[in-house]
C-alpha cells in the first residue's frame, strides 16, 4: 500500500523543497504593485520591470495602479494610468497618459505600456529603500521639427465586411454584414456618420410522414445613423442626430428622425476618464412607413417623441460602476412609453474576493409598428417577426474569489500562458 503513495509523497516533498528555492525571487525591500489593466500583458511587464513586487490584491499592494481608456477621434485609444499609493506611501498619487494610434500593433501599446509604469513608479522608487538600484536615462532630444498639418482635417474612414455560414443535412445558416463610416472628432466637435446593412439567411429541412418539407427564413435590415455634437463648456454639450431605418423583423419599410439634443455632465469632462453623470434629453419628430398595416391600422404616420435619460460611470481602486436608466414616449399618447435601465458593475469587495455583474430589464409598451395579424408558427419558432410583449429583460452574475500566496512576480511561459 505504502508503494502507492510514494510518488505523490516524493511530488510533494520535491515540490515543498522547490518552492523553498524560489523564495530569492521576493525583493527584499521593493515596493509591492497591483495592476488593475485589462489589455496589459503582465508578463511581458514583469520581464521588463523587475525591480518590485507585484501582489495578486490590491489590498497588498503599496502601489495601486488603475488603467482605464477612452476611445480618439482617430479609432485609437488615450490609455490612463492612474497611480494611488498606499502604506508609506499613502496620499502619493499620480496620473499618466498615452495614446495609440488605429490598429497600432500589440507590442508597440506594450511598449508604450512599460514606460509609462516606469516613469509612473520612479515617484515612488526613489523614496523606496531599493532608490540606490534605480538608474535614470535620458534620450538625446531631437531638433525641434514645424508643426505637421494633417491633410485629412481630421478625418477618419472605416469599412467592414463580414460573412459566417454553418450548416448540417438538414439545416443550414448563412449571415453577412457591411459597414462604412466616417467621422471628425475635434475638442469642439464630434461628428459620425455611418451606414450598416446584414442579411440573414435559415434553411430548415423537416422529415414529416417520408416527406422532406423546407422552410425558410430571412431577414433583411439596414441602418444609417449620423450625429454632431458640438461643446459648450465643460459641463453642457448640444446636437443633433439622424436615424434610417428598415427592417423586415419590426415590420419597417421605411422609419425616419431628426433629433435636436442636449446634455449636461455633473463632473467636468476633463474627468471622463474616472466619473461621469450626464443627463440627456432629446425630441424626436418621427416618420413610420409600415410593410404590412400595424396593430393600430397604420401604414405610415408621422408621430413625435421624447427621450430623457441618466448615466453613472464611476471607475474607482475598488472596481467600476456604470448605470444608465432611460424612458421614452410619444406626445401623442402618454401611455406609449418605455423605460429601461441597465447596469454593469465590477467589484473587487475584500480580499481576493470579485463581483461581476452584467444586466437590463425594459417596461415595453410603445411596439406602434407591429404587424396586425397573429404570426405564424414559423415566425414564432424562427424569429422572423417581432411579437408583442411588456418585458424584456438580460443579464448575468460572476464572482471568483482567490487565496493563497499574495506575491506574482514569476514568469514560466512553459505549456503556453
Amino acid at each position: 500500500m505504502l508503494y502507492r503513495l510514494l510518488p505523490a509523497v516524493l511530488f510533494l516533498v520535491s515540490s515543498f523543497i522547490y518552492s523553498q528555492s524560489n523564495q530569492q525571487l521576493i525583493k527584499e525591500n521593493a515596493p509591492s504593485v497591483f495592476i488593475n489593466c485589462d489589455f496589459c500583458d503582465l508578463n511581458f511587464i514583469k520581464e521588463k520591470i523587475p525591480i518590485v513586487n507585484y501582489v495578486n490584491d490590491r489590498k497588498d499592494a503599496d502601489i495601486n495602479i488603475l488603467f482605464t481608456s477612452e476611445r480618439t477621434g482617430s479609432g485609437g485609444y488615450e490609455f490612463t494610468a492612474l497611480f494611488y499609493g498606499q502604506n508609506i506611501y499613502d496620499g502619493k498619487n499620480d496620473t499618466l497618459k498615452f495614446s495609440s494610434l488605429p490598429n497600432e500593433p500589440e507590442n508597440s501599446i506594450r511598449d508604450k505600456t512599460v514606460e509609462t509604469l516606469k516613469l509612473g513608479l520612479i515617484n515612488y522608487l526613489t523614496k523606496s529603500p531599493i532608490a540606490d538600484k534605480v538608474i535614470i536615462s535620458f534620450k538625446v532630444p531631437e531638433s525641434v521639427k514645424q508643426a505637421v498639418e494633417d491633410p485629412w482635417d481630421f478625418w477618419v474612414f472605416r469599412t467592414s465586411i463580414q460573412g459566417y455560414t454553418n450548416g448540417e443535412e438538414m439545416y443550414n445558416y448563412f449571415y453577412i454584414n457591411g459597414s462604412l463610416s466616417a467621422s471628425r472628432v475635434t475638442e469642439e466637435s464630434k461628428l459620425f456618420i455611418r451606414f450598416s446593412g446584414s442579411y440573414n439567411e435559415n434553411n430548415y429541412k423537416v422529415n414529416s410522414e417520408n416527406e422532406i418539407i423546407n422552410y425558410k427564413s430571412l431577414s433583411r435590415q439596414y441602418y444609417f445613423h449620423a450625429h454632431n455634437y458640438f461643446s459648450i463648456d465643460e459641463h453642457w454639450s448640444w446636437g443633433i442626430s439622424t436615424n434610417l431605418t428598415k427592417s423586415t423583423y419590426s415590420n419597417i419599410d421605411f422609419s425616419g428622425n431628426l433629433s435636436p439634443e442636449l446634455e449636461y455632465n455633473f463632473f467636468p469632462y476633463s474627468e471622463s476618464n474616472k466619473q461621469q453623470l450626464r443627463l440627456d434629453y432629446k425630441i424626436s419628430p418621427t416618420y413610420n412607413n409600415y410593410t404590412t398595416e400595424t396593430i393600430y391600422f397604420k401604414t405610415e404616420e408621422t408621430l413625435v417623441s421624447q427621450q430623457l435619460s441618466a448615466t453613472l460611470s464611476l471607475v474607482e481602486q475598488w472596481g467600476s460602476t456604470s448605470v444608465s436608466v432611460s424612458g421614452s414616449n410619444y406626445f401623442h399618447d402618454m401611455n406609449k412609453y418605455q423605460l429601461e435601465v441597465f447596469s454593469n458593475i465590477s467589484w473587487q469587495l475584500f480580499r481576493g474576493f470579485s463581483l461581476d455583474l452584467y444586466g437590463g430589464y425594459s417596461k415595453i409598451k410603445n411596439q406602434i409598428s407591429l404587424a396586425k395579424g397573429n404570426a405564424s408558427f414559423e415566425e414564432v419558432l424562427l424569429q422572423r417577426r417581432q411579437l408583442e410583449t411588456g418585458y424584456s429583460f438580460w443579464g448575468n452574475i460572476g464572482i471568483s474569489y482567490s487565496f493563497g500566496s499574495i506575491y506574482n512576480n514569476i514568469v514560466n511561459p512553459r505549456f503556453g500562458n
